[in-house]
């Protein structure tokens, strides 16, 4: 049977307090390297139609089993595209049905070229800017997903914008936008990580991070930005304590890694850091209530 959240989480609080390591919060589960777009922020696309670029039902089955054991909370299903993925008769659809019965919250990140017909808890749509800057970044995808958007029926829609060098000074036209489109719930930011494999050069620098921040912080005021003022504030010089051990990662090799995102992905740098939802649960894991609530919106509200 699913766990209950006002059971769960409380459970989760205490056994991480009382183990360690305790249990991990958050499970980012790359399905398959394969993308129907070659989206300059990208460096994962361009590793399919390699060895190992996409995982069988069988594998996933394993991962989800494993993930389950260690205590996992909350899976997110990504790619590549995930809406690609499919072994055989199966498609995201079942893997997303045997994952809500193991997990408190199953969240799926698309880039928003397919209908958004999914039975996961949260459904999270990567949009990237208004149609000029967003089809410049993400292969003129604009409209396909502006439509999928607006014909959506999911009760959890969210928009993220990863935020670098050639959209954050969009960041307010892309919301003001959003504010015609009423199945989108919230939107959360991240900042632009420089993995260095391909992707453009994009990541922010150090004056324009800090004007980024402080334009988001005055945006929150009036738009759904579902980060907490105090956790986009940490990430202008990432001065804060990264509890990594609350992440798992599962590649689409099927290898499965405790710690950071990038760690079996790329070098890590944490100077670096632009993942957002990192410094969140971290803050989350302090009680600090600003990144609690901001998870509540997320995964809940």
């Amino acid at each position: 049977m699913r766990p209950i959240w006002f059971i769960d989480l409380p459970l989760f609080f205490l056994q991480r307090a009382l183990r360690r390591p305790g249990p991990p919060l958050l499970a980012s589960v790359k399905l398959s390297y394969r993308c129907n777009l070659r989206c300059r922020a990208c460096p994962f696309h361009l590793r399919a139609g390699t060895e190992g670029d996409s995982m069988n039902w069988e594998q996933a089955f394993c991962a989800l089993s494993t993930l389950h054991r260690t205590g996992t909370r909350i899976v997110a299903f990504e790619g590549g595209e995930p809406f690609l993925w499919r072994d055989g008769d199966r498609t995201l659809r079942d893997l997303v049905l045997h994952a809500r019965r193991l997990f408190l919250r199953v969240a799926v990140t698309t880039n928003g070229t397919f209908p958004l017909d999914c039975p996961s808890d949260v459904l999270w749509v990567s949009v990237d800017g208004t149609k000029a800057v967003h089809d410049r970044l993400r292969s003129g995808s604009f409209d396909l997903v502006e439509a999928n958007l607006r014909a959506s029926r999911h009760p959890r829609l969210r928009v993220h914008m990863t935020l670098n060098r050639e959209n954050w000074r969009n960041m307010e036209d892309l919301l003001v936008w959003l504010e015609d489109v009423p199945s989108v719930g919230g939107v959360t930011l991240q900042f632009f990580y420089p993995y260095g494999q391909g992707e453009d050069r994009l990541a922010l620098s150090p004056e324009e991070r800090r004007e980024a921040v402080s334009l988001a912080l005055r945006l929150r005021r009036r738009h759904p930005i579902l980060n907490s003022a105090g956790g986009l504030r940490s990430m202008a010089d990432n001065g804060w304590a990264c509890r990594d051990d609350l992440l798992v990662n599962v590649d689409p090799d099927g290898m499965v890694t405790r710690g950071c995102y990038v760690r079996s992905r790329g070098e890590v740098r944490c100077p670096d850091c632009g993942f957002t939802p990192v410094a969140e649960a971290s803050r989350a894991l302090s009680l600090r209530p600003g990144s609690l609530f901001a998870g509540w919106r997320c995964y809940f509200g």
